[in-house]
């Protein structure tokens, strides 16, 4: 149960982070010294990425015989991330060389992801982690892009929606690996709280695990995708529409009528002519002559 706990809070906490990314949500102003760059709306976010940095540090500190280097070095660079609009600096840290830094920290979590092998023998857990690089390079991508485009809309929701794909993975994992929930024929054989490899019987079940792990994913996508149009759909209407309106007074331009017909030069002129009087009562219309010279 420890590592569903973990599992869960990680992912928890990791939604959480994905709202305060996306969302423009009201929250109270903490009592915090203010900076110019440092809104009350940036301050819950970098102290939530404080408090998931801390904890995953703690836990990789806590972990005496498996002490995890890149696990630390990602820690302290997510921390590092979260901490810098705090720190007392002469001047504080453009946008920019935060966003740099959070890429920093989304490369270290990809290579810590990629190379996990907590086991010589190939476990179904590795096909969850290797899932689980999508949501990560899905992150640093937006990151950098909002290093480049700094204020930008797009490179946030899709680092929020990359957040929020990660924070539920990690809890469809951790339900995946400690409960019930393991596919069939495959069982948790666990040597310590961080070193631990699902294992299945036979090459068949190894093959449906697998295939289930990926089900699963689609899943968890299709999901994301429907939580984000309805949560667009409830900001759209949310928001107060301007309409349409008809076209006032101050557009028309004084002394011009504000009739508008679709006629044709040609059209106008043959109108001119049927129409326009003779002088002298006759009607004037156009006339031939062929004069033929006289033989003698």
């Amino acid at each position: 149960m420890p590592g569903l706990l973990a599992y869960s809070a990680a992912g928890l906490g990791l939604l959480a982070l994905a709202a305060l990314e996306a969302l423009p949500l009201r929250l109270p102003p903490l009592p915090l010294p203010r900076r110019p760059t440092t809104t009350p709306h940036h301050a819950h976010r970098h102290l939530l990425a404080a408090l998931l940095s801390t904890l995953c540090l703690l836990s990789a500190l806590l972990s005496a015989h498996h002490l995890s280097l890149p696990t630390l070095a990602a820690a302290a660079l997510f921390l590092l991330y979260a901490l810098a609009p705090f720190l007392p600096l002469p001047a504080p840290a453009p946008p920019q060389l935060l966003d740099l830094l959070l890429a920093a920290a989304f490369a270290q979590e990809l290579l810590l992801f990629a190379h996990r092998r907590p086991s010589t023998a190939a476990g179904i857990e590795n096909q969850y982690f290797d899932l689980l690089l999508v949501p990560v390079t899905a992150c640093l991508g937006a990151t950098l892009l909002a290093a480049h485009s700094p204020g930008a809309a797009p490179p946030r929701i899709a680092r929020a929606a990359g957040l929020a794909l990660q924070g539920t993975w990690m809890v469809q994992m951790g339900f995946s690996f400690f409960t019930n929930a393991i596919a069939t024929g495959c069982a948790l054989h666990a040597e310590s709280r961080v070193d631990y490899t699902v294992k299945c019987r036979t090459h068949e079940d190894y093959h449906r695990a697998r295939s289930v792990a990926t089900l699963q994913f689609n899943g968890h996508l299709a999901l994301l995708v429907l939580a984000g149009a309805v949560a667009y759909a409830a900001v759209i209407s949310s928001s107060p529409s301007s309409g349409y309106r008809m076209l006032g007074k101050e557009v028309q331009m004084e002394g011009m009528p504000f009739q508008f017909t679709l006629d044709s030069d040609d059209e106008k002129e043959d109108e001119a002519i049927t129409t326009a009087p003779a002088s002298n009562g006759v009607h004037s219309h156009h006339q031939i002559e062929l004069q033929v010279p006289d033989s003698k």
